[in-house]
């Protein structure tokens, strides 16, 4: 019963929040990530160093020689939006399915009152967006100091590479905010330690720069718009994450904090009953 509950809420706050963002990226992101396509198919048409321009083969990072024709992406238009929105809905949704059960159970730890409509929306506002800008900051912003978001055309250190260093800096970053804020013990110092470790490590790389290859001309305008991108970006995710937080605590204080209180009480009424 808690658990479907639990996912239904996760489901309603996941669509709204995904919708939200889809909205919000076609208003601000979208129009940067067409631009910056329709410079790398300039650059790619265009002759390189030592490369042949007839050929739609493109060396990566990873060393190995992609076929552009042969690799499948949705058509533009409806399809890409599509897709894009099913990504937004199906990310929010898996976000709130870890940051109700955090909500819960941190309230509870640390002794106070059950998340509640009674407590008045204010405070379960200012709860949610804790929790939300909480997040941002650990899926966002931390991640985007080692590895800013990137446009097409933009060249990269190794996908996996990547995809690993993201992964350890996220949960670094959401553990290192756990421990300095959620934690009362004197170790929680360790935290700063957390939040730092992946810069120790450092963020993988591309050899050659992210505008290796490009001509000077088309190098100036990506960089710019790389540069608006990275606002663009960390504007829409925060009002994605905390939208996400307010309406995750407001699903916890309506349908999961009365479920929870139940069980709870649950077991003691039994034990006097007998």
């Amino acid at each position: 019963m808690l658990f479907r509950r639990l996912f239904l809420c996760a489901l309603f706050v996941g669509v709204l929040t995904g919708l939200f963002d889809s909205l919000v990226q076609r208003w601000q992101v979208v129009p940067l990530i067409l631009a910056a396509e329709v410079l790398e198919t300039a650059a790619e048409s265009a002759p390189r160093d030592g490369a042949n321009s007839a050929g739609s083969n493109r060396v990566h990072a990873d060393g190995a020689v992609h076929n552009h024709d042969a690799a499948w992406e949705p058509q533009p238009g409806l399809e890409r939006t599509a897709y894009t929105v099913l990504a937004n809905v199906l990310n929010a949704v898996g976000t709130a399915l870890v940051l109700m059960p955090l909500m819960a159970f941190f309230n509870r730890q640390r002794g106070a009152a059950p998340l509640s409509l009674q407590t008045g929306y204010g405070a379960v506002l200012r709860h949610g967006l804790l929790w939300g800008g909480a997040a941002w900051a650990s899926l966002f912003v931390i991640p985007a100091l080692g590895l800013p978001p990137e446009l097409p055309g933009m060249q990269s250190a190794a996908l996996q590479a990547r995809q690993l260093w993201w992964v350890g800096t996220a949960l670094c970053g959401a553990g290192g905010l756990a421990m300095l804020f959620l934690i009362r013990a004197k170790w929680r110092v360790l935290g700063l330690a957390l939040l730092v470790l992946p810069f120790a490590i450092g963020a993988p790389e591309n050899a050659g720069g992210l505008y290796a290859g490009l001509s000077p001309e088309v190098a100036v305008q990506l960089q710019d718009l790389a540069s608006r991108f990275a606002v663009a970006t960390a504007v829409a995710s925060a009002l994605q994450y905390l939208l996400l937080g307010a309406l995750c605590a407001a699903a916890v204080a309506r349908w999961l904090s009365p479920l929870l209180e139940t069980a709870a009480t649950a077991p003691a009424t039994a034990e006097v009953s007998s």
